[in-house]
């Protein structure tokens, strides 16, 4: 006899910690509330680490003809590029994209970016060949650039937002 009271215990625990949503009702909407709806759809990044791993061969800007004339094209090129580092964001940084669509048939998108204070490690920077020549990649190299082992502290607060 025990059992079943015990059972029926947990029984009515369990439907008493339903929510009361669930026992809600669909109810039809009038031509004016419905027109008072508006429908949104949009991406969420929340992140508090990320790793950058980037090799490159050419990485190149330029210009394909020249001055006008006579003059060739020209290209700046960093070649052999290497990116590794880490960049952690104490209170998440967030990127939202939201396209949403109102009652007035009008579409809006907006992107939001935000962060707070971050930190950065740099394992490895380095640019093998920095090279001005006719087409990406060619022509002469001016040197290289390293940076190794680099870490800084960012503080503050930075919002970028679109809105039309």
């Amino acid at each position: 006899m025990k059992r079943k009271s015990l059972l029926a215990v947990l029984c009515i625990i369990g439907l008493l910690m339903l929510p009361h949503a669930s026992f809600a009702k669909l109810s039809t909407l009038t031509e004016d509330q419905l027109g008072e709806v508006v429908g949104q759809a949009g991406i969420a990044f929340s992140v508090t680490n990320l790793g950058i791993n980037m090799v490159m061969d050419t990485l190149s800007y330029g210009d394909l003809d020249g001055l006008g004339g006579d003059t060739q094209a020209g290209f700046l090129s960093l070649c052999d590029v290497t990116y590794r580092a880490s960049m952690n964001f104490p209170t998440p940084m967030t990127l939202d994209v939201v396209t949403m669509a109102t009652r007035l048939g009008t579409e809006v998108s907006s992107l939001n970016f935000h962060l707070n204070d971050m930190s950065i490690d740099i394992d490895e920077f380095t640019i093998g060949a920095i090279r001005i020549g006719p087409e990406p990649g060619a022509g002469p190299s001016l040197g290289s650039f390293g940076i190794y082992d680099m870490h800084m502290d960012i503080t503050g607060d930075v919002q970028i937002s679109t809105r039309p």
